[in-house]
């Protein structure tokens, strides 16, 4: 899995454009059992796995707008969720099979619902039907207003003649190939932001590659918040984590003045530099504080209201 994000303020909309290129392969035996209940979750729709004898009706959910793109003279079924999902199901006989490849875009939130979708089915037309691939695409707009997103969920085989290669295509798993497709992401996105207009761009660049002096913000996840919310875990390890992180970002600059003239130059009370230091890393602790706290409301206020999921990663 790869993720990354650079921030960019935006004026007028409760969020900003960010880069996030996510990439990851579904199997049976890490991720659970069907890839039509996947692909139900993400279209909003309501199909049937005939392997598990399931129907998995995700009808009441919002989805934006769902479309499958097929490459060119592909067969009807190909473009048919229920027949596209129950033939890779039923296509794959080993119990630990990969399934299907998914990728997760972040959409500008600067533009608007049909344009994010134009801006997704267009690279996905680009980077990955034109290798073979057929996949289907889902907007989805999170209740909490907050980061508009596509899922990309895409076969791992190709398609000959009326049914799937007896071979996975190699190249398609290849780390160069996705360093590409990220790099082809952000200049969509940035084009696409030029085109409206906007001043806000994206960067897949990582932040050391940047020349940005900053670590990382890890995420909390949904496993931590929720032992902590249970009181399973009193300060589970992300938490800690994610509080550590905050206070290195915001003392990086003193560390680096400690380093390059042996003091930092501070305003506060005290006589010297490190007394003044004190009440300054006070104030960076309890910032530190707050950082998590928020991060934890929002993911509990995005659960709440059916937002932040993912859904199922071939199971329920």
């Amino acid at each position: 899995m790869i993720y990354c994000s650079e921030w960019r303020a935006s004026s007028d909309w409760k969020g900003m454009a960010f880069f996030r290129l996510e990439a990851k392969v579904f199997g049976r035996e890490k991720r659970g059992k069907s890839v039509v209940a996947a692909a139900a979750y993400r279209s909003g729709k309501s199909l049937h796995d005939d392997r598990g004898g399931k129907t998995y009706d995700y009808t009441r959910k919002s989805v934006v707008q769902s479309e499958i793109v097929a490459p060119e003279g592909a067969p009807p079924w190909a473009t048919n969720s229920q027949e596209l999902w129950a033939a890779v199901e039923s296509s794959e006989k080993r119990v630990d099979a990969q399934l299907a490849r998914e990728f997760i875009l972040a959409v500008p939130p600067e533009l608007s619902g049909d344009r994010q979708f134009q801006l997704a089915k267009d690279w996905v037309k680009s980077e990955l039907v034109s290798r073979g691939m057929v996949a289907e695409i889902s907007l989805h707009h999170p209740n909490s207003g907050t980061n508009p997103h596509c899922h990309v969920l895409c076969t791992l085989r190709k398609i000959e003649g009326d049914h799937f290669s007896a071979k996975k295509p190699r190249e398609w798993n290849d780390v160069g190939l996705l360093v590409k497709q990220r790099e082809s992401w952000a200049a969509a996105v940035n084009s696409a932001l030029e085109k409206a207009g906007r001043n806000e761009r994206v960067d897949h660049r990582s932040l050391k590659d940047q020349g940005i002096d900053r670590l990382p913000q890890p995420k909390l996840g949904s496993a931590a918040v929720a032992m902590k919310q249970r009181g399973v875990v009193e300060d589970p390890e992300r938490f800690q984590l994610f509080r550590r992180v905050n206070i290195m970002n915001q003392v990086r600059s003193m560390i680096k003045a400690v380093k390059q003239r042996g003091e930092v130059h501070q305003v506060g009370v005290g006589k010297t530099w490190w007394q003044k230091s004190i009440s300054y890393m006070k104030r960076v602790r309890d910032e530190a504080e707050k950082a998590v706290k928020k991060s934890q409301w929002n993911h509990w206020r995005n659960r709440s209201r059916g937002a932040g999921k993912e859904g199922p990663e071939m199971s329920l």
